[in-house]
């Protein structure tokens, strides 16, 4: 398939497909987009345009690759996908000039830069939905993230015939589809490392990840004598809930602990190995074995925040909230120090852990430090609907209720209405 015709078949296949993109719960389906009680309906090709780009965020794509996926069979002019994308920004409350949705990148293309994901209750208060647990989706994409530097390369047979770097290919689409974090997207991910490994059983990369989306099957989507039941947002609620347990259940995740090992075996020194195996252990309850593996992946690389990230969750479920948040401290450090060679890694995650860090200094009764981190995260993703709508609630407790409804103003007028923000 060519890849004009592949981006073509990624746009149908996900049309149907809810997701949230910041603030708005878009369906496809009906091309309407909600944030809180604001309803916006995007014609059929800027909708097209959307889905195009929440299926790959943070991929640039060219003017070709754009016309190609959207107006296959047309001739259209040379400002046609500019038109598009300057309307779609109009209806996300996004602008060229402050982009939070769609990133321009002269004389290269466009990119989707907010973050994708599977579609919440609106009605759901926000402390609610993220609570005081690290977020799953930042706990699975870290399993996955592998500093470029130190990442070694792939490992399979001794003898690798001529379709290595296919393979190595169909792991790298499996990987973007575990980062999804859809039911539908994590299955097919499987299936492509299983179709790996079917032809190189020894490559380990596709063994790591293959490891990771088996966990994610546990934790996100549970069945249960063949019936999906609700999963949960962090591994502590999957094992205090009991997800964990049970014969399917346990019968996955040794399958994936299996897999982790023997990647570890062949690659005792690849730190996407020694996370995919602790991250594993970590959902069989064998907490201590998991720290272990975490530390090792830090003292190959200092820059490892996503073992600091996994630590702090190891730190959360002994009850330990100060050196849980010392290790996510430690990683937003490690971030900040990775951003330069792995941005599409760091990014989407690292404003993320920032709200984690102020909603654990919030729990622990200090405010000013919480206020401290929310900020943080605005210097550096301004009107950030979580930090945004945190702050201002902070603000507001604190005897600063202008400063707060200033800030409510500013992200209702960016972004549009969010929940919690009056």
């Amino acid at each position: 398939m060519s890849q004009e015709a592949e981006n073509t078949a990624s746009v149908e296949q996900s049309r149907l497909a809810s997701f949230m993109l910041g603030p708005w719960n878009v369906d496809p389906g009906t091309g309407v987009m909600v944030s809180g009680d604001e309803h916006r309906t995007l014609e059929p090709k800027l909708m097209e345009l959307l889905v195009f780009f929440a299926a790959k965020p943070l991929q640039v794509f060219t003017r070709t690759e754009i016309e190609g996926a959207l107006w296959a069979d047309l001739v259209v002019g040379e400002d046609t996908v500019a038109r598009a994308v300057s309307r779609l920004r109009k209806a996300l409350g996004d602008s060229a000039q402050s982009s939070r949705f769609i990133e321009t990148l002269p004389k290269r293309g466009y990119r989707l830069i907010a973050p994708v994901s599977e579609p919440y209750s609106q009605a759901q208060p926000i402390r609610q939905r993220v609570g005081w647990r690290v977020p799953l989706a930042l706990l699975v994409a870290a399993a996955l993230a592998t500093s470029v530097w130190l990442r070694l390369p792939q490992h399979t047979a001794p003898n690798v015939d001529a379709n290595a770097d296919s393979s190595s290919q169909i792991v790298a689409r499996a990987d973007d589809l575990y980062m999804r974090f859809t039911r539908s997207e994590n299955e097919a991910a499987i299936g492509l490392y299983e179709q790996v490994l079917g032809q190189h059983p020894d490559h380990t990369d596709a063994q790591a990840g293959l490891a990771n989306a088996l966990v994610q099957r546990v934790v996100r989507w549970p069945r249960q004598a063949g019936q999906h039941r609700q999963g949960v947002s962090s591994l502590h609620e999957a094992l205090d809930s009991g997800l964990t347990q049970g014969p399917e259940a346990e019968a996955v995740l040794g399958r994936a602990v299996a897999l982790a090992e023997r990647a570890v075996r062949m690659a005792p020194e690849d730190p996407q190995a020694l996370k995919a195996l602790a991250f594993a252990t970590t959902a069989q309850g064998d907490i201590q074995g998991a720290e272990v593996l975490y530390r090792k992946v830090i003292s190959l690389n200092p820059n490892a925040w996503a073992a600091h990230i996994n630590l702090g969750e190891i730190a959360t479920m002994g009850d330990q909230p100060a050196q849980a948040i010392e290790q996510f401290e430690m990683a937003w450090a490690a971030m900040t120090r990775a951003y330069d060679y792995e941005p599409q890694r760091v990014g989407p995650w690292q404003v993320a852990l920032g709200v984690v860090i102020g909603e654990r200094y919030e729990q622990l009764g200090q405010p000013v430090d919480a206020e401290l981190w929310y900020r943080r995260v605005l210097a550096k993703a301004p009107y950030e609907p979580e930090a945004t709508v945190k702050l201002a609630q902070l603000l507001a407790n604190s005897g600063e209720p202008l400063e707060a409804k200033a800030l409510c103003r500013a992200l209702t007028d960016r972004v549009g209405d969010y929940p919690g923000c009056q």
